[in-house]
């Protein structure tokens, strides 16, 4: 049994028991329980990929929808004769595989053209026609097709003069939302699945899956399957409906109703951790041991110093400083701890790495998918007109429409190419003192007659027509006009809009009140940062550039929401100088 013979070696064990065991000790369940490390590590990546896919899926059903709709269009906007709708009609069929038997029917509900050349049919008892006759878009619960795949039933008006002349009816296919799910793989086991609205079960990435989504197995009796069919995201720990333990991660499908299910099993996604808190705790077994057997000897020189640097370095470490190294030269046991420290940080700046690689990809992604939906319409809509013109060009009416649509899309694509362009230069401004009363006035002038045909009223409370502000002319009828546009968009069944300004001694306030659709809570806080849209369609760069904009006048801008009572922004510019 050993002896402590020197003061020394007195205040090394005492120095390793009151402050490198306590440390040690508080390592280990730093990582075997904290919050942070834990679940929110484990949980981020796959909620990243539960929000990816579900924005995917929407995006892919929301364009069958939109090509749909585009045909209907292009059928309604003229009297044209049934051979050439019947060309048009396979010219959609070739482009978008995606669309299955669609049938044209008139205002009674009879068929008169089919892409799939059956006997043509009386479509009036279907509720897709007796939905769209109405003027309404129709959208069916999602079934299994007689190839044993999933469907879904879309019907749109067909309108010609803002009169529904007939109807548009196709089956979108599923299929690739199948391939999407099942490409999913988390670890080993992991896996998604997909829910309708009512909790039934259409996606399922496990092989036996596909029984119990042709079963139509209901999944709502889960909690976190509840949740976001309430549109929340949500992460959660629970057993599954085969009693296993697992971390679950959802995300709502919000157009739809839908909502996605990533399940890693729980045994499986802690592995990592559990290995990594055991690594660290037989190294501080053993640093103690060494530093035991050496203090034992009475050398200071090779345990204080060691016992410094590690504590110094971990304290950098927790300040965020994840490049830290330590240099350990005493050719023992304490030097092998010190490489195996700075191999552990290696590690651990491998797995932030390939999380911060993992968003970026999730960032392209979005970017990716919302440069397709905006460009791929209007290029849809000038090659559908090009292909009419070929038939149609000794007709004035339909060159005349034509002249029409390419000039309407290539406007809308440089505008939208314009705005991708403002995100890279720098705002320049030349302010001037300005009347924003009289600079509304002008502005909504240019949307009454649109706000009128909406049913949607516009209200300017002007207590002094004279106050001013400090503003860049062009840039703040830039952020005055995107703010009008996204309020009438957000009511599209009529409202109000209030616009009301004040001043301050040193300040001009304008605020934006309709009483539209709201905004959910969870999109406010990233609401002017690029690509965050609440709308279907747009890369959500309006709301960021004014934000910009505002920014480069020394003023503010707010938003407060409620859902179905409508929003408010508020923008506070530099009052004009006297």
């Amino acid at each position: 049994m050993f002896k402590v013979k020197s003061l020394s070696t007195k205040l090394i064990i005492l120095l390793i028991t009151a402050v490198l065991v306590p440390l040690s000790l508080y390592g280990i369940l730093s990582i075997g329980t904290s919050r942070h490390y834990n679940f929110k590590v484990i949980t981020e990546g796959n909620s990243n990929v539960a929000k990816r896919a579900a924005a995917e899926i929407d995006l892919y059903v929301t364009n069958s929808i939109a090509i749909l709709n585009a045909l209907s269009q292009n059928i309604g906007r003229f009297n044209i004769p049934a051979h050439e709708q019947e060309l048009i009609l396979s010219n959609y069929v070739l482009d978008f595989p995606e669309l299955r038997q669609i049938a044209i029917t008139d205002r009674e509900g009879a068929e008169i053209i089919s892409a799939d050349g059956k006997s043509l049919e009386n479509r009036s008892r279907d509720v897709a026609y007796q939905t769209a006759i109405k003027g309404e878009i129709y959208k069916s619960d999602v079934f299994i097709s007689t190839n044993m795949t999933p469907s879904m039933t879309i019907a749109m008006p067909i309108k010609r003069l803002n009169t529904v002349e007939g109807v548009a009816i196709a089956d979108i296919s599923l299929i690739a939302m199948w391939k999407l799910v099942d490409s999913i793989k988390i670890g080993e086991s992991g896996y998604a699945f997909v829910v309708s609205g009512d909790g039934r079960l259409i996606a399922h990435g496990l092989g036996d899956g596909k029984v119990r989504v042709l079963s139509h197995e209901n999944m709502k009796s889960l909690g976190i399957v509840k949740g976001v069919l309430q549109g929340r995201h949500s992460t959660g720990l629970y057993k599954n409906s085969e009693g296993t333990e697992v971390i679950g991660v959802a995300a709502p499908i919000p157009s739809l109703g839908w909502g996605i299910v990533i399940e890693e099993p729980l045994k499986e996604a802690y592995a990592p951790v559990r290995r990594m808190t055991l690594l660290l705790t037989l190294l501080i077994i053993l640093f103690v041991a060494s530093a035991l057997a050496v203090g034992y000897a009475g050398d200071r020189r090779y345990i204080l110093q060691p016992i410094r640097t590690l504590i110094s370095a971990t304290r950098r470490i927790a300040g965020g400083n994840l490049d830290e190294k330590v240099s350990i030269t005493t050719g023992d046991e304490l030097q092998e701890v010190g490489n195996a420290f700075n191999n552990m940080m290696d590690q651990l700046k491998i797995l932030q790495e390939d999380i911060r690689r993992n968003e970026r990809i999730a960032f392209m992604n979005k970017i990716a998918a919302s440069l397709v939906h905006d460009l791929r319409h209007p290029i849809k809509n000038i090659e559908s007109s090009s292909k009419l013109i070929m038939d149609n060009y000794d007709k004035e009416e339909h060159r005349n429409t034509f002249r029409r649509v390419v000039t309407r899309e290539f406007s809308n694509i440089n505008r939208f190419l314009e705005d991708l362009l403002e995100l890279a230069r720098p705002v320049h401004l030349n302010p001037i003192a300005l009347n924003i009363c009289s600079e509304i006035r002008s502005i909504l002038e240019m949307f009454r007659e649109e706000a009128g045909k909406k049913g949607i009223e516009i209200e300017t409370v002007f207590p002094d027509d004279s106050i001013g502000a400090s503003a860049d002319k062009f840039s703040i009828e830039r952020v005055f006009k995107n703010i009008i546009r996204n309020a009438i968009d957000a009511m599209p069944a009529g409202g109000t809009l209030k616009i009301s300004v004040s001043s301050t001694h040193d300040a001009t306030a304008i605020e934006f009140r309709d009483t539209g659709r709201g905004i959910p809570q969870d999109k406010l806080e990233n609401l002017f940062t690029e690509f965050t849209t609440t709308k279907r369609s747009g890369l959500g760069l309006g709301l960021a550039m004014s934000k910009r904009i505002i920014d480069a006048h020394n003023g503010t801008i707010t938003v407060e929401s409620e859902i179905e009572k409508g929003t408010a922004f508020t923008i506070r510019l530099p009052a004009a100088p006297s």
